[in-house]
């Protein structure tokens, strides 16, 4: 379980670079969504369908929520007729190309957000969650097969002290033994990494 925690961390983290471009596709809609779109009124003649206090583009506070709102699907068409709507005399001319400007701003933007971005972020994320998994299944692999190592150490020393080895001999065996276990704390071998322990080498020149 906790394993599992720390590579969705590490894959979140690995991600973040890709996640930015979320930000700046909002940042620059945002803008844009304030000069456009930043002064316009509803009015009794002309009401709002989508715009109101909770989703406007008077500020870019509001314009950079407003865009996280039609993200996600909520109503972005009815903000986008309350672009859409024709010229009235009240207007005063404020509105008079925003039939225009209006579905390419709100069409280009949902298109990129909803099925070209997360798109991309889900794939790198599933992507990075794999290497990482990936990863950790080779160090596990590795540690074990030190633990073989060492333990195939172990029992050559415990063999040669049976054999009534002498001192010099069994203090070159306790120094190769130490250095396998700082060995397993300080490096990472790799996979097809084979010691061929003192008992091994005997038998060998022994069938020689």
């Amino acid at each position: 379980m906790a394993k599992g925690i720390r590579a969705l961390l590490n894959t979140v983290i690995q991600a973040l670079p890709q996640s930015l471009l979320f930000f700046l596709l909002f940042f620059i809609y945002a803008a844009l969504g304030v000069e456009l779109f930043g002064k316009l009124e509803c009015t009794d003649e002309q009401p709002c369908y989508g715009l109101n206090k909770h989703a406007h583009f008077k500020n870019f506070g509001m314009s950079f929520l407003t865009l996280f709102r039609i993200a996600t699907g909520d109503n972005w068409n009815g903000i986008m007729k309350d672009a859409l709507r024709p010229d009235h005399p009240t207007h005063n001319g404020k509105n008079h190309f925003m039939s225009v400007i209006a579905p390419i701003y709100f069409v280009t933007f949902v298109l990129m957000a909803q099925f070209v971005l997360v798109n991309v972020v889900v794939a790198v994320l599933m992507k990075k969650l794999d290497e990482s998994n990936r990863m950790m299944a080779d160090d596990a692999d590795i540690d074990e097969e030190i633990d073989r190592e060492l333990e195939a150490v172990a029992h050559d020393r415990e063999y040669f002290e049976k054999s009534s080895l002498d001192q010099q001999e069994l203090e070159f065996l306790n120094n190769n033994d130490t250095h396998y276990f700082s060995l397993k704390k300080r490096f990472s071998l790799p996979a097809n990494f084979i010691f061929n322990s003192m008992m091994t080498m005997e038998k060998r020149s022994e069938k020689d």
